[in-house]
């Protein structure tokens, strides 16, 4: 009988010189020290657990959360993987699970001399029926879902892919977290059962990308597991045709990709871009190349058809049962068997007693010129007002009191021809770019994040961030008109205290670019131009160490000029 990707486990093979990790620095984590690793992860949870226990998972690091995840599987645990490390996400599924692993507060990982031993792992039995693991969703369309695995799910899931694109010892790079299932399976899982070797740090930024492509030897090739926002962002100021010969395959999941942005990603880098749709609650469903056209194919062994509603009904052996299952997308089937997503069905929201269409909602919203892409939603502490996310070109974004009220206005008349004033969205935001996380999605995180202000009255509004390098972020907010600073600062004529700026940035800071060190002072702040209520700005952020502290660059800048800007030092913080 054929043995299952997972049933055929190529990590226990008598090869320990056979390389697993791949390094741009070379030479890369051989089978041996992998091995080593998996040994010093079990004789850690025989000491927290006997078998059988169910672990949250959370580690940033690919070959160490591949370790983790084998041996845990191999000693007859399952594992939970929080689809983030911060604290609420964790606290609300530690009651679940026996302890925390990995990268996180609390988190028990194997010490350094465990991983010198000469023991062999104990290998154990995979048995289809058995719960594999349990992850969540992503929230886009409501509180966050807990889904539990089997492994004959993960099996088959693996083995469609590697029946449609073999590995063939490419070296798998990927930009996306694998505490969600297209990570896990794509940029994890899928390696490690092809036997091909799996890149040893997440690939965050094109620039990485480049440098990592030309390191690759002549001989070696590469597959770059990504999602939209990467792909959408790819510079055209690097010199890509040096590379690109190198990279075999992109592959894109998360949300279905603009039809402009596969064509620049296949322009740049000369190579097939394929998109998985699919969920975490059903696994993949289908697979395009826009190259060929925008309808999507149903993966080997899934059903797909619609209803009189247009609703996508599914049946695939990556669910937890055979039965046809419902979705919330509506989708055109062509004779082909081939098929267009339209778009997910009606969402209808309860609005101060009233039933409104969201979807319709959103419909109208977007068929304004100005607008590039909107989504109206409820809030969970706003329940009887609708919150609405607005994507506008750079040039229609509102930079100050008066043009944002008079953009809201504008479009509260446009929806007036179609809704009841009491349904109208009463929190809009403005954003240049989609709100979406890692994965391409408007999670529920990023919901809170853009709405945070509503309930705490010392934020600004914050309107999304870009990371262009390493220790860099730039952050579009605005400066709400009820913020709890501008209180008496001053009566008849409000103005942001430049000490709150100086704050705004340090909180910032330790948000976006992880900064934990004490503050100790700052040097060279000026504050050229007040900072009104309704005004947008641009907060842009470096982070680099110097002798003897961190030191913290920051700048406000809006439509008027400079705001604000200084530098803020930092203790150096204590390496481990």
């Amino acid at each position: 009988m054929t043995q299952t990707p997972l049933q055929s486990a190529p990590w226990r093979d008598d090869d320990p010189a056979r390389r697993i990790g791949w390094s741009p620095a070379g030479p890369g984590t051989t089978l041996g020290e992998f091995l080593r690793r998996i040994v010093a992860w079990q004789a850690l949870l025989d000491d927290l657990a006997a078998p059988g226990a169910h672990w949250l998972l959370h580690e940033r690091d690919p070959l160490t959360f591949a370790a983790a995840l084998i041996a845990l599987w191999e000693r007859g645990d399952s594992a939970l993987l929080p689809a983030d490390d911060r604290p609420e996400t964790l606290a609300g599924v530690d009651r679940l699970t026996h302890a925390r692993l990995g990268d996180v507060p609390g988190g028990h990982r194997p010490g350094a001399s465990r991983d010198k031993t000469d023991e062999a792992p104990r290998w154990g039995h995979f048995d289809p029926e058995r719960h594999a693991l349990s992850l969540y969703t992503s929230g886009s369309t409501g509180t966050p879902q807990r889904l539990d695995k089997r492994f004959r799910q993960l099996d088959a899931e693996l083995a469609t892919h590697r029946s449609l694109w073999p590995l063939d010892g490419a070296v798998t790079i990927s930009q996306v977290s694998h505490q969600h299932i297209y990570g896990l399976l794509f940029a994890i899982l899928r390696p490690l059962c092809e036997a091909a070797p799996l890149a040893e740090a997440t690939c965050r930024y094109p620039e990485t990308l480049h440098a990592w492509l030309g390191a690759l030897a002549p001989a070696e090739r590469a597959r770059l597991i990504s999602a939209p926002p990467p792909l959408e962002r790819l510079p055209e100021s690097l010199d890509w045709p040096a590379v690109n010969a190198r990279l075999e395959a992109v592959y894109s999941s998360g949300a279905p990709l603009p039809a402009e942005a596969s064509a620049h990603c296949r322009r740049l880098l000369d190579t097939p871009v394929r998109e998985i749709y699919g969920s975490s609650e059903t696994g993949g469903i289908a697979w395009r190349d826009q190259h060929d056209g925008d309808a999507w194919h149903p993966l080997p062994g899934i059903a797909v058809r619609d209803d009189d509603e247009q609703r996508l009904w599914l049946r695939s052996p990556f669910l937890e049962t055979a039965d046809w299952q419902r979705q919330a997308d509506r989708i055109e089937p062509l004779a082909d068997g081939r098929f267009r997503l339209l778009g997910r069905s009606d969402r209808i929201a309860k609005v101060g007693g009233k039933r409104v269409s969201l979807t319709a909602m959103d419909r109208a919203l977007a068929a304004d010129p100005r607008v590039r892409r909107a989504s109206t939603l409820t809030l969970p502490r706003h329940a009887t007002r609708l919150g609405a996310i607005v994507q506008l070109d750079a040039a229609d974004l509102p930079r100050d009191h008066a043009t944002r009220r008079a953009l809201v206005a504008s479009l509260r008349r446009q929806l007036t021809a179609a809704f009841e004033t009491t349904v109208i969205p009463r929190y809009w935001r403005f954003v240049a770019a989609w709100p979406t996380n890692a994965q391409g999605k408007l999670s529920a995180e990023r919901i809170e994040r853009l709405f945070r202000d509503l309930h705490d009255r010392r934020q600004p509004r914050w309107l999304g961030v870009e990371t262009p390098a390493p220790g860099e972020c730039r952050i579009a907010l605005e400066v709400p008109e009820r913020l709890a600073y501008l209180d008496g600062h001053f009566p008849d004529h409000p103005v942001v205290p430049g000490v709150v700026l100086v704050q705004w940035a340090c909180d910032l800071a330790r948000e976006h670019l992880g900064l934990s060190a004490p503050f100790t002072g700052m040097e060279r702040v000026k504050f050229p131009l007040l900072l009104l209520p309704g005004e947008r700005v641009t907060l842009s952020l470096a982070l680099a160490a110097h002798d003897d502290h961190q030191r913290l660059m920051f700048a406000f800048d809006g439509a008027r000029g400079c705001h604000a800007s200084g530098r803020a030092r930092f203790a150096l913080e204590e390496v481990p």
